[in-house]
C-alpha cells in the first residue's frame, strides 16, 4: 500500500459512493487507475465492505447507548449465540479486562432501553452510558 492507495482510502471513507472520476481528480489518477487500485484493495481484503451511515433518530430511535457486559464464566458464548436476537445492537466487540463485551445500541425511548437491559441481565452485569453527541460526526461534516 502506497500513498496513493491511502489517499484513495481516505476518499472512500469520506464518501464510498463517490465516482471513480471524482476520486481520481482528488488523488491525481485516472478513473481506470483508481478502479484497479480499489479492486486490488478489495481482493486483498483491505477493503472488506462498504456501509451506510443511518441517522437512527429519523427512524424513531432517540437514544444511543454504550453498554459494557461483564459475563460470568461460560455465559459469553451463550450471549454470542443470541446476538442476532437483539436488533438494537449496532456494534458488539469483545474486550480485555474486567468487562467482557462492549455494545453500541439504539433505542426508541427509556422504556425500550430498560427492557433491553433486563434481557441482557441473563448474561451478566451491565454498565450503561447514554451517548449525548457523536463529536466525530460533527467534525467530518
Amino acid at each position: 500500500m502506497d500513498e496513493l492507495d491511502r489517499a484513495i482510502l481516505d476518499e472512500l471513507e469520506q464518501n464510498a459512493r463517490a465516482s471513480l472520476a471524482k476520486i481520481g481528480r482528488e488523488v491525481g489518477l485516472t478513473a481506470p487507475a483508481v478502479a484497479q487500485r480499489i479492486s486490488k484493495m478489495e481482493n486483498s481484503g483491505l477493503i472488506q465492505q462498504y456501509t451506510t451511515i443511518v441517522d437512527h433518530t429519523k427512524l424513531g430511535f432517540d437514544i444511543a447507548a454504550q453498554i459494557t457486559l461483564k459475563c460470568p464464566y461460560g455465559k459469553i458464548k451463550a450471549f454470542g449465540r443470541q446476538l442476532t436476537a437483539f436488533p438494537e445492537i449496532r456494534q458488539c466487540v469483545r474486550l480485555t479486562g474486567e468487562d467482557c463485551v462492549l455494545i453500541y445500541a439504539w433505542f426508541r425511548n427509556n422504556h425500550h432501553l430498560v427492557e433491553f437491559l433486563e434481557q441482557l441481565a441473563e448474561y451478566g452485569e451491565t454498565k450503561t452510558s447514554i451517548v449525548l453527541k457523536d463529536m466525530l460526526a460533527d467534525v467530518s461534516r
